[in-house]
């Protein structure tokens, strides 16, 4: 089954992407590495039915300077507090737990960054979190067609957890979530039961040539990182999406 493309029309106008971050969140079980995909909704304005890796676009609160001392050092800042901010928002999943603050504490906080009543600065700064130490890598980028009706120019993040989490809670941005090994995802989405866009599948292809998260983290981290823009080639199967280093891929415009 071939990778969305995410609705690119390659005769169209390109919009200018917009900066976002998305997150891969890895823990080690008997199987190996696993993650956490989230399914959009069908009726999504972008990726529709697909499931994809928590994130979203960056905001002007990620840029605030109250994050330097707050981060573990990977990628852009404000990437990179987009990237937990959108966990923390679509899962309620917290890799910084605070200190002394219990769940109902952390829930209501959630409740009120949904509501906007709140900034995630201001829940940091009111729960004392401090995410230095979470084992992140920054590892990707990718860019939306040009064509595209919604681009984003997005980074991708690895974060590893000690242990699963007991529950993920959804929002109504999602509609279920899995927790599943790169070979489970990408036998499934072969088998067309796993719908996915095209810079998820080829970052679960790659997860896939690690057998734990700590050997993945390592691998990935310190990488040049450099902005892979998606084209669409004509295959037998209409617009194919393709990234640098495919063949025909400096041949589409």
């Amino acid at each position: 089954m071939s990778a969305r493309s995410g609705g690119a029309n390659p005769g169209s106008t390109a919009a200018i992407p917009r900066p976002a971050a998305t997150v891969v969140v890895a823990t080690q079980a008997r199987a190996g590495l696993e993650f956490l995909l989230l399914q959009r909704p069908a009726d999504a304005r972008f990726g529709a039915g697909a499931w994809a890796f928590p994130g979203g676009a960056i905001d002007a609160d990620d840029t605030r300077a109250t994050w330097a001392a707050r981060l573990p050092g990977v990628g852009e800042a404000a990437a990179c507090v987009a990237a937990l901010r959108e966990l923390f928002e679509e899962t309620g999943i917290m890799p910084a737990p605070p200190r002394g603050i219990g769940s109902d504490a952390l829930a209501g906080a959630r409740r009120s960054l949904l509501a906007e009543r709140i900034s995630f600065s201001q829940v940091a700064e009111r729960l004392e979190l401090d995410f230095s130490s979470t084992r992140m890598a920054y590892f990707a980028r990718w860019i939306t067609p040009r064509g595209a009706a919604l681009r984003f120019d997005t980074r991708f993040f690895l974060l590893s957890l000690e242990e699963r989490p007991g529950s993920v809670s959804l929002t109504a941005e999602h509609e279920a979530a899995i927790w599943t090994t790169p070979a489970a995802a990408l036998r499934r989405f072969s088998a067309g039961r796993l719908p996915m866009m095209f810079p998820t599948a080829r970052t679960i292809e790659r997860l896939a040539g690690f057998p734990s998260v700590e050997e993945a983290i390592a691998a990935l981290s310190d990488l040049q990182v450099e902005p892979a823009l998606v084209r669409l080639g004509v295959g037998e199967e209409g617009a194919t999406p393709l990234a640098p280093g495919d063949p025909g891929y400096d041949e589409v415009p």
